[in-house]
């Protein structure tokens, strides 16, 4: 979800505006060490059986930012402790450290990276996210609960067909009053075949928030209408004219429909906008950067596009010069 990849990129975005001063010279002058300030996020998903919490901190130094990304100490605590304690239990649940997680393509590859992992479903509760850290002799807790249920009531559960042209489509679910913001992911997967005969399979992700100025109230429910010429616009910008292309097929279609908690909605406010400032106002995590919040994930899998979608995807306006072709199996 976008929503979690944002954050899996925000280390960097905060580390860097810390880490170096700009002025006219050809010098560029590095902030002198100071003490580093925990950095702490973490979105758990109730539909999910595994939740991540991404901990690492800010640094300094007058040596070349790269090169100190490069020493995990740098980034990292050696000795961290990760654990959720289930309302006003005492029973803890640990998390562990996983450190071969390979980084994405861009500029920093092949620096380390580590995630602290719990495999483990969660139930609706009240939770307290534990950090204990020996060596600065700090602890760091967050307190959170998750969404109640979150029910999509159209489209209805096991519906196949996607109808993305008869505008506009009626997406509609229960309203939580825990719940700040939505989001509508869709992933399109697709063939492409090559002039040379050869072919892969590729897929394009699509994500629109929803706040909640944009929903139609009706009894308990939440109306959003949802106009197809952004999806294709979409596309038509995603996915790059390619001389060495024969043709693109649609083969697959995923949807998944979030609920995000009030918390994450706030931080993420807050993150978009362009101010200086060290610690998000928003953020839940008493001396640390970040925030610990809770999603729900409503999940649609194998659909497919309509004719009329098909159509409009292969001689649509913002399409018609991708080489795509309409699926007949479908």
């Amino acid at each position: 979800m976008k929503v979690f990849t944002r954050f899996n990129h925000s280390f960097w975005l905060l580390t860097i505006t810390t880490i170096c001063l700009t002025s006219c010279s050809e010098d560029i002058p590095m902030i002198n060490p100071g003490t580093p300030q925990p950095v702490v996020y973490g979105v758990f998903d109730l539909s999910q059986p595994v939740h991540y919490i991404k901990l690492s901190k800010t640094f300094a130094g007058t040596t070349d930012p790269y090169t100190l990304a490069q020493d995990r100490n740098q980034i990292f605590y050696t000795d961290a402790q990760v654990y959720l304690t289930e309302g006003s239990g005492s029973n803890q649940i640990p998390f562990h450290l996983i450190t071969d997680i390979p980084r994405a393509e861009g500029p920093f590859p092949t620096l380390p990276n580590e995630l602290f992992v719990l495999n483990q479903k969660l139930y609706a509760d009240k939770y307290r996210l534990t950090i204990i850290l020996p060596n600065e002799h700090d602890t760091l807790t967050a307190d959170f609960s998750f969404l109640n249920s979150f029910k999509v009531v159209i489209p209805k559960a096991g519906f196949k067909r996607f109808y993305f042209y008869e505008d506009p489509l009626l997406f509609s679910w229960n309203s939580d009053p825990a719940a700040g913001l939505y989001e509508i992911a869709l992933n399109l997967k697709y063939e492409e075949w090559l002039k040379n005969g050869e072919f892969r399979v590729c897929t394009d992700h699509y994500t629109r928030q929803v706040s909640l100025a944009e929903l139609v109230t009706e009894s308990n429910r939440y109306n959003y209408l949802f106009y197809s010429d952004s999806y294709f616009a979409h596309l038509g910008t995603s996915i790059r004219k390619d001389n060495t292309v024969d043709y693109r097929k649609p083969v697959d279609l995923e949807m998944l429909i979030t609920a995000c908690d009030t918390t994450l909605s706030r931080y993420l406010d807050w993150f978009d906008l362009e101010i200086d400032d060290k610690v998000n106002p928003n953020g839940n995590i008493a001396g640390a950067i970040g925030v610990v919040a809770t999603k729900f994930s409503v999940p649609f899998n194998n659909l497919v596009l309509s004719p009329r979608s098909q159509d409009s995807l292969v001689k649509g306006r913002y399409t018609k010069k991708l080489d795509f072709v309409n699926n007949p199996n479908w």
